[in-house]
């Protein structure tokens, strides 16, 4: 049902969001491939180690990876759903689907985590030893290099297009790099010291860190979803411009928000009513280019209010 058009050629898909080049839009579904794929093999060479050796660092691992795995497939779709141009039925784009995305996400991940405290207790409880540690020791140093690489990837491209789910995609990357160091660390001391604590309670440090790091994504994708305004150092970028623009005496009504990575940005300008039609609408359109050059690819609606010169220049009106 209504997808009939949805065919209209996604020539002009850049124009649509302003900001998305073709090489961005490139980038992004790149690192989210990349992403993918390299999840899918620490899953399964992590399900083996966790076989062979019942840690529970490994498990913890082996979780997270999953739901590296499930996210950044949910990413995949997300990047490109986000990339469509707007169409008939969604005529603003579809940037929210990066919030939904980021807040499914933080969801997710909080939950599994939860989870592997719950068996860290339980294992400091009642302690078991390990067995085949060098093939959980050797799993995580190929994750330690696997996910070097892809994060150094993803840091390039969250930079080049400022998208939000490659930030978000590589923000529990980067913690895996810390994961599968102490993974390492929590095996070795087991199998040569016999340490039977250092699994869980590695299992238990590392799940609160993820927990902990993923709320920030979580909070900013809720913002955006409920059109939160603007960060105030944002929005005072605003105020720095409409300050001093010629032509405009005044202005309220000021409204922003984020959608996903698209800022939107409406306000009521105060115009000399004297001037003619051409020169308000000259002066409107020189105010929306000033926002667009210092938020790229925004959406700026702004409304013209005609104001009556005073006759006697008022210290109230210089102000």
């Amino acid at each position: 049902m209504g997808h009939g058009h949805h065919h209209h050629g996604h020539s002009h898909a850049p124009a649509a969001h302003g900001a998305v080049s073709p090489e961005a839009a490139r980038l992004m579904k790149l690192a989210t491939l990349a992403s993918v794929v390299m999840a899918s093999i620490l899953v399964l060479a992590k399900l083996v180690a966790w076989w062979k050796s019942d840690s529970l660092a490994v498990l913890s691992s082996l979780t997270d990876s999953f739901f590296d795995l499930l996210s950044s497939a949910l990413n995949m779709v997300a990047v490109r759903y986000a990339l469509k141009p707007a169409d008939d039925e969604h005529k603003f784009g579809h940037t929210s689907i990066e919030d939904i995305a980021g807040l499914s996400q933080c969801a997710f991940i909080s939950a599994s985590m939860f989870i592997i405290i719950l068996q860290s207790v339980e294992r400091l409880a009642n302690p078991q030893p390990l067995m085949h540690e060098s093939w959980g020791m050797g799993v995580s140093i190929l994750g330690m290099v696997m996910t070097i690489v892809l994060v150094t990837y993803q840091s390039y491209v969250a930079r080049k297009t400022g998208s939000l789910v490659i930030a978000a995609d590589r923000l529990h990357y980067a913690g895996d790099i810390a994961f599968n160091i102490g993974v390492f660390a929590a095996l070795y001391a087991s199998s040569r010291f016999g340490w039977t604590w250092a699994d869980p309670v590695t299992a238990l440090v590392i799940a609160s860190l993820i927990v902990w790091s993923s709320r920030s994504i979580g909070i900013r994708a809720y913002n955006n979803l409920m059109d939160h305004e603007m960060p105030n150092s944002e929005k005072e970028k605003i105020l720095a411009a409409l300050k001093n623009f010629p032509g405009i005496k005044g202005h309220h009504n000021l409204k922003t928000r984020y959608s996903g990575i698209k800022p939107f940005i409406q306000l009521h300008a105060e115009i000399d009513a004297r001037l003619g039609f051409r020169d308000v609408h000259h002066t409107i359109d020189a105010l929306e280019k000033k926002l667009q050059e210092i938020f790229p690819g925004a959406d700026v609606i702004i409304h013209a209010d005609p104001i009556e010169p005073p006759t006697v220049p008022t210290r109230a009106y210089d102000a």
